[in-house]
Order: C-alpha cells, then structure tokens, then sequence
C-alpha cells in the first residue's frame, strides 16, 4: 500500500501561525502608507522588528521580561502624551494601533492573543479603507482577507487538540518554544510534502469565487447618496502638498515643481480635445501682504455665508461665444491639493461624487470644500467656458462706492474691493512702483488691457524665468526689490510683480494659483495634470464687467507656452511606463470609485442591449441554416448529391472521432503529468484484475468456484500479489508476469 500523506505537527502549526500572524501585521500595518498621517515612520521601524521576530522567532525569549511588563504601560503613557500635544484624534488612534499590532505581532501568541491581533489589523484596514481609493490599497485588502482566512483556519485546528492555557503569560516569554528552534527550509519542505494541491487549488477557486460574487453584489446593489468618508474625515486633515491653501509666498510654487507626480486626472467628453491653453484655477488671491498674496478675510467671510451642503452646483455669468467646449468632463483630484475644485472655466453645472459642504463664489469663479479632503475628489462638469475671462458685472459699482466712502458698504459688510487696489506700502516701495508705471505708460493714458500687456512685456525684458531666484538686499518689500533688478524669476514673481504694477497704476489686479496645462495619456484618453505644472497668474480688471486673465511669466516648465503649436505638443499622447501604470489608476477610479447609480444604470441598460442584440444575432444565423438545409433536403436528389452527403457525414463523424479521442489524449497527458505513478502499465494492469476478482466475488453465482479452502488461500495470496503491483512500492513488487498468470487462472475458476 501507498504511504499515507504526511500531516503537521501541533509545534509546526504553531510555526505556521507564527509565519501568518506576521505577514498580517504587516499587511494591516502597510496599509498605513495611503493616510497622510505622521505615523510612517512608526510604520516602517514596527515593520523591521516584525520581519525580524517573523525570521527569527527565538528573538522574542531574549528580550528581558521586566520590558514585557512595562510595555502595555509604556504604550498608554506613549498615547497619553500623543493626546495631549495632538491636535487630532484620529491619527493618536493609528499611531496606538501600530504600537499594539507591533507588541502582539512579535510576542508569543495564543488563541485570545492571535484573536487581538486580528482585529487590531483589521481596524487599520478599516480606517484605510474609508480614508482611501488608492487601488494599491485594494491589492492590501485582497492579501489581508486570504491571510487572515488562513490564520483563523490554523488557529482553529491548534485550539482543537491544545490543551494548554489560552493567555500568554509574561514570564513564559523567556522560554523559546519548541516550534521556534527549528530552521525554515525544512519546515518549508515540510510544508511542501503536507500541500495537498488539490485542496490548495479548491480553496483558491473558492476564494476567487468570493471576489467574484463581491464584484457582482458590487455591481448590482442600488447606491444610496452617503459620504465615503463617514465621520472619519473630521478627525483627520490632510496636509497640501501644492502649497495652494489660502496664502502662496514667494517660493512656494518654485518647490513645487519638483514634484512630477499626478495632481489631477480629466476624463475629457468622447473625442474631445481642446485648443484653448489650458488654465486650472484653484485659488483667487486678492490681499496683498509683504510675503507674498493671499485670501483675504472678506472673500474667506464671503465664502462662509455661501456654504451649503449639496451635490449639485450650478454655474452662472455668460460666456463668450465660440469659446464653449461640449460634453461633459469628469475630474479626479488627488488628496492633498487643495480644498479649491480646480476650474478649466465657466461652468453651466458642477456635480460632485459625494454631498458635502460647499462654499461657492460665482464672481470669483471659486468653488471650495469646507475641508481639505481626505480622500480623492471626483467631480463633473459640463457647459464649460475656456474664456480667458470672469465675468463680474457688480464689482465696478462695488469699487465706487467704496472709493466714494458709501457707509452702506460697511453696514451691509459688503465685499471691500479696495483690496484689489492695496500694494506695498512705504515711500521707497511707492517710488519704485511709480518710476515702472511711468516707464510702461510712457506717460499716456491705457486701458486696463492695454497697460497689461505693456507691463507684462517691461517685466520679460528685464526678467528672465528661472527656478532659481535669488532676491537682490535692500530696503522695501522683496517682491519691489526684485521688480527694480535684473534677477530671473519664477511665476510667482512675475504674477506678483504684474499684480502690484497694475495696483499702482490704478487698476484693480489680483494673483491667481492654480495648474497650467497637461498631458494626454495614451492609452486611456485622459488628460494628466502634474504638480509640476504648478503656476501662478494675474486676473486684471477691465474698468466695465470682467477680470481679463493675463500670464507675464516668459516661456518655461510651466509658464506660457510660445506658441499654439507649443501647447499642441505639450498635450500630445503620453506613451511612456508611467502613464501606462497611472492608467489602471483611472480604470480604477472610473469603475470601482465613481461607480454612482448612473452608470449603474447604464450598465444594465448596455447588458441588457448586448445580450438581446446577441440574442437576435444567433436566432437569425439560426433560422437562415434550418432554411438552408430545409431547401436542400427540398432539391432533386441524384447519387451526385447521395455521394456529398454521405462525404459529408463520413467527415464530421471524423472530426468528432478525432476531437474524441484527442480531448482523450490530451486528459491522459495531463493525469500521467499529475501522477505519474499512476499510468504504469504493471499498475493499470494489476487494477484491472483486482476489479475483475472484486466483481466476482460480489457476484452471487461465482461463489462455488471459491468455496474449498484451497482455492481460498490461492484466492487472498494473487488478492495481496495484485495490491502489491497496484499500491506498492516498486522494489516490492512479485514478479508481475507470474502474478497476472496466476490472477487469470483464479479467474476461470
């Protein structure tokens, strides 16, 4: 007979449990990289001590006792003082996760132990799973489920035949355990001898099955309208890597571009590509202070009295005719760049993924969340304006009644729009500001527009762009002191620069931050806005009912583009690695994150379609062969047509016989592939005959052929010789031609 599979032994199990408890601690700890929280560090050193104590499992007995005693103490000492110099809540909790996953990770387990472990793990993939859509995460998610799958399995069969106690003890933690003193290759070996594939296999097909079902309620169960981030995102603030909050200095932007990575992705309207240069605004700038631009406080008090919480924004003002782009774009924007919603324009109506809180200036062409997100933000837009302007019919009359002193202004806390008129102050910052508008005029009277493009041309002649910028000493604020030398500069300084010469001359100019222009991706069709396309430019006044978008920056990394064609092959297709890798970001985001009860819809309708439009395809195909072989039958019969047919019949009945019997083949291929042992001639052979000597015995009417004893004997000794042939191992084996001699004599009786 064949030796019976080997089975692991309780101390193997219990290494078995080791080896999966630590790759789900660090599974659930990994999961930690996609908050924007300060614990990565943390993350990365409990990460290194359970790889270590998950190798060397004797490491844990070498740590003195006395630090086993004190490290649960310790650990809420830790988190005390973490909640007492933190701001927030949530990130204090992560951090007293990892800690507690690190303590169970790498101390010595038993079954109340492993069961803490679990849901420690499983409550950091929890919060990463609402703070997060990165698909990555979902990848951590699927390894997490079949990992704690297999270790609640172990667990289950060490707590079945262990008798021991069910809480680890501190002083048990100075013994290494019997399972721990052993090497991993042999275990691994051992592992490996144990698998039954056929049941690792099973298992596997059983866990896709639950993906597969998973995917499929995903599908199919209707959405209700809740916030993807329920309350956690109030206990978290994510930190803006574009610099793009409510103030930009002198130098933020110019960091910025070092950073190549996507800020936002646009799903453009089916084959739409736009020629209008691309501007990305986020962020109007209206108060100047000496360090740079920032939100004021009236346009921050206008934007609060505006926030509401809705889904749908609708846009206002009038656009300029043959500047509208048709369909209906759909932008994601990563975590951290900003609360503003990046606007390429006017809009006629903004929806967003999710209802939340809104704060909404159509003047200013401003849309911004109460919060800095903590998740991507998807929203759509349609009905959208590339204008280089923003109509504001209201501000010319607002400015003259506060020029005028009108006291109903200040009693109706009306916007000041004298802000857009304040620069540097001082007498050495005025006279500077005073001898450029004198050399851009050259003493005669421009329009907003055309002082604009005068300044902007004095600023490129004397400025060159630059990522470097070195501010000359001197007094007066830096943004004059650069103004009057010869230094290159970065977009910031131009738009600040344009802004303050325009202020001087009396026209009301203000600074805006955003994103300028973008790559298509070549293989999804999107556009690719990076944070190196960072910028910054200016909004002037036009004395009437608009703000004129105006660039000075000269041509550079992001600055004006020299020409159409420039920005043509700016946007032409991205084919490179990288923007292959960041397409299945947005194959995600389209069919797994945005996936809303619209395209829910769509779906269903599009299957519904495609399996009655398939439907209709085959009964057609269908009905035309049973017309074609019904005339054919119909025809005059000859032996011409008697020959084809029987020709006919004789090949199919070949190509069956022929696909019969190499699908035979191919399966006795793959079973001999699989056992081998089990294709022997001698072993096939020697089957056969026991299952004839089995169907006789059981056969009523071939009992007197064995009755005598003699007959017997000879009967159970060929019986043994058969199974010896049939099971055994070969160096075991009778002599199979005298066996199977032997085995047809008792047959015939």
């Amino acid at each position: 007979m064949a030796s019976p599979r080997p089975q692991l032994s309780l101390d193997e199990l219990r290494r078995l449990k080791w080896l999966l408890g630590g790759v789900l601690a660090l599974v659930s700890l990994w999961t930690v990289f996609f908050l924007d929280v300060e614990a990565l560090g943390l993350v990365a050193v409990a990460s290194v001590v359970i790889g270590a104590a998950v190798v060397w499992p004797q490491l844990p007995a070498r740590v003195p006792a006395l630090v086993w005693r004190l490290a649960v103490p310790a650990i809420i000492a830790a988190v005390a003082a973490d909640f007492y110099f933190s701001s927030e809540t949530l990130p204090v909790l992560i951090r007293l996760a990892v800690l507690l996953v690190l303590y169970r990770a790498v101390a010595y387990r038993r079954k109340r132990e492993d069961l803490q472990l679990i849901v420690l793990g499983l409550f950091l993939i929890v919060v990463a799973g609402v703070l997060t859509v990165a698909m990555e995460f979902a990848a951590l998610l699927l390894v997490f489920t079949a990992c704690a799958l297999g270790f609640l399995f172990v667990v289950t069969l060490i707590d079945m035949v262990d008798t021991g106690p069910r809480v680890m003890r501190p002083e048990e933690m100075r013994e290494v355990p019997a399972w721990a003193r052993g090497a991993w290759r042999p275990f691994f070996a051992k592992l490996r001898a144990v698998a039954d594939w056929r049941l690792l296999g099973f298992g596997g097909a059983l866990f896709l099955g639950v993906v597969g079902v998973s995917a499929l309620l995903f599908l199919l169960i209707p959405r209700f309208e809740i916030g993807s981030s329920f309350f956690l995102d109030k206990y978290i603030t994510r930190k803006s890597r574009t610099g793009f909050s409510e103030t930009v200095r002198f130098g933020d932007v110019s960091e910025l571009v070092q950073d190549n990575s996507v800020a936002l992705r646009v799903d453009l309207a089916s084959g739409a590509k736009p020629n209008a240069d691309l501007y990305w605004r986020l962020v109007t700038l209206d108060e100047y202070t000496p360090q740079g631009f920032r939100v004021s406080s009236w346009m921050k008090a206008h934007l609060r009295a505006s926030q509401s919480v809705k889904r749908v924004v609708p846009g206002g003002g009038a656009w300029t005719a043959g500047q509208m782009v048709p369909g209906l774009w759909t932008v994601y924007v990563e975590p951290g760049v900003s609360r503003y919603l990046p606007l390429p324009g006017s809009f006629a109506v903004l929806r967003l993924r999710d209802i939340a809180a809104v704060q909404v200036s159509l003047p200013n062409r401003l849309v911004a969340l109460q919060n800095d997100p903590a998740t991507m933000t998807a929203f759509q837009i349609e009905g959208i304006s590339l204008a280089p302007i923003v109509r504001d019919a209201g501000f010319a009359a607002l400015l003259s009644g506060w020029v005028r002193g009108d006291e109903a202004m200040r009693r109706e806390r009306r916007y000041d729009a004298r802000t857009t008129l304040a620069g540097p102050a001082g007498v050495d910052n005025e006279a500077v500001l005073h001898r450029v508008v004198a050399e851009v005029t050259g003493g005669a009277t421009l329009q907003p527009e055309q002082f604009a493009e005068r300044a902007t041309a004095w600023l490129r002649k004397r400025h060159a762009y630059s990522l470097s910028v070195r501010i000359p000493r001197g007094s007066g604020d830096d943004i004059v002191r650069w103004l009057d030398s010869n230094e290159p500069g970065f977009c910031e300084h131009f738009a600040s620069a344009l802004a303050v010469v325009c202020r001087a001359a009396g026209h009301p100019a203000r600074v805006v931050a955003g994103f300028h222009g973008g790559a298509l991706n070549g293989f999804e069709d999107y556009l690719m806005v990076r944070n190196s396309d960072a910028h910054a430019w200016v909004e002037v006044f036009n004395g009437r009912d608009a703000w004129t978008r105006v660039d000075p920056t000269p041509g550079g990394a992001v600055g004006e583009r020299a020409s159409e064609v420039a920005q043509a092959a700016e946007r032409e297709r991205d084919n490179s690695w990288t923007a292959r890798l960041d397409s299945l970001r947005v194959l995600w985001y389209r069919r797994v994150v945005n996936f809303d009860s619209r395209q829910q819809v769509e779906l269903l309708d599009s299957v519904k379609s495609a399996t009655t439009s398939t439907g209709d395809v085959l009964r057609a195909r269908l009905e035309e062969w049973a017309k074609r072989v019904k005339a054919w039958l119909a025809g005059p019969w000859n032996w011409a047509r008697v020959a084809r047919a029987l020709a006919g019949m004789a090949l199919a009945s070949a190509v069956l016989v022929g696909g019969v019997r190499a699908a035979r083949w191919l399966w006795m291929r793959w079973q001999l592939w699989r056992n081998p042992a089990a294709f022997d001639p001698v072993r096939r052979e020697a089957g056969a005959h026991l299952a004839r000597l089995r169907e006789m015995r059981s056969t009523k009417h071939q009992a007197p052929s064995v009755q005598t004893r003699g007959r017997e004997v000879e009967w159970g000794i060929v019986v043994d010789e058969l199974q010896r042939l049939r099971y055994g191992r070969r160096e075991t084996w009778p002599e199979p031609r005298g066996v199977f001699r032997r085995a047809r004599k008792v047959a015939r009786g």
